[in-house]
């Protein structure tokens, strides 16, 4: 009998160290199988508030959505918001277990969606995306519907906005607006694909890395300027972005005709119109060895200080990779391939210059 007891009482310390272990494996890989949180439907119509607002004023997801103290994957919040419309219709108030470890959507693809969705679809729409999500683990690439053929990120903008404009009570719209582009920013990482352009093979870059008068890249002092913003980037689009971060947030625009400083003087004086901007960009791109160019159009200004004119612009496409990427560094809601300050649709494009020289 003590012979027994003693085996099985190794028996049963064995078994503790091998389920610990298979409960650290899992974590290892992001899993917890003993994660139950739960988060209250109230609690998800107002983090979508947020959500709605921040895709709203950026036209791009962002990484983590905030639920109160905890952070979520846009994947894990499209289940929490498609969980809370069904849940809302069926007149369920219970809080919703967190799923996780849901992958991303591989290919997300979709069309131009215009038109108002309602309430009804929208719900049954809903029950499609859980039911994939339990069954595949990870967001479908889209849904069909009424409107299109919806991509991922714009189901994520829809529900957000969706929620966002219930009531005081909690209760969800009937209807609600969509227009979103298959090229807008919000399906293409915040990309405004419009104002790229395809880099064609055999086009020499020789004359896009040119140092001239009004973008002297060769300069010491451009040279040294350069070097310090770019000093802890190792990538292409690294230096690209950190070079038009700082030339948007220090030249302060300045609202005048053609050139007046040129590239060094314009960071020196740190002030400059679109044409100086751009020649303050230019500068510094082709100082980093990355070809740049420029492009001028007539555009209908929206923000900043240009706001309701329409006026001849000047910006810039910096080569990344095998695109010409848009850069325009008069207004600081604008990012390194992507402008929010005038229509981007609607412009018209005169041309690609190496060089403006008044």
């Amino acid at each position: 009998m003590k012979k027994k007891g003693i085996m099985v009482f190794i028996f049963l310390i064995a078994s503790t160290v091998i389920l610990s272990s298979f409960t650290l494996i899992n974590t290892s890989y992001g899993v917890d199988i003993n994660d139950t949180s739960k988060v209250s439907q109230d609690d998800v119509i107002k983090s979508s508030k947020s959500l709605y607002r921040y895709i709203e004023k950026n036209e791009k997801l962002p990484e983590k959505i905030k639920v109160r103290n905890k952070t979520y994957s846009t994947e894990q919040f499209m289940y929490l918001m498609s969980k809370t419309v069904i849940n809302k219709k069926n007149n369920v108030k219970s809080d919703i277990v967190i799923k996780n470890n849901i992958g991303k959507a591989k290919k997300p693809s979709g069309s131009n969606i215009k038109g108002n969705i309602h309430y009804k679809d929208i719900y049954t729409h809903s029950k499609h995306i859980v039911k994939y999500i339990d069954k595949n683990n990870k967001a479908p690439n889209n849904i069909k519907t009424k409107l299109g053929n919806m991509q991922y990120e714009t189901m994520v903008f829809t529900w957000s906005k969706f929620l966002a404009k219930s009531n005081s009570k909690g209760q969800l719209p009937n209807k609600i607006p969509i227009s979103i582009l298959k090229k807008s920013p919000i399906n293409n990482n915040g990309y405004t694909l419009v104002l790229f352009s395809n880099y064609k093979k055999g086009d020499s870059l020789h004359k896009y890395l040119l140092s001239t008068k009004n973008s002297p890249s060769k300069e010491k002092y451009i040279k040294k300027l350069a070097k310090e913003i770019t000093k802890n980037q190792n990538t292409t689009i690294g230096k690209a972005q950190a070079i038009f971060n700082w030339v948007k947030n220090n030249i302060k625009y300045s609202r005048y005709g053609y050139t007046k400083y040129g590239g060094e003087k314009t960071l020196k004086k740190r002030k400059g119109n679109c044409v100086d901007t751009s020649h303050a960009l230019v500068s510094l791109f082709r100082a980093s060895n990355i070809p740049a160019r420029y492009v001028n159009g007539q555009c209908s200004f929206t923000k900043g200080d240009l706001a309701k004119v329409t006026v001849s612009h000047v910006w810039v496409q910096a080569k990344i990779n095998n695109k010409w990427m848009v850069a325009d560094g008069i207004y600081k809601g604008n990012r390194l391939g992507y402008v929010a300050n005038w229509k981007v649709n609607s412009y018209k494009h005169y041309g690609f210059y190496p060089n403006i020289h008044r």
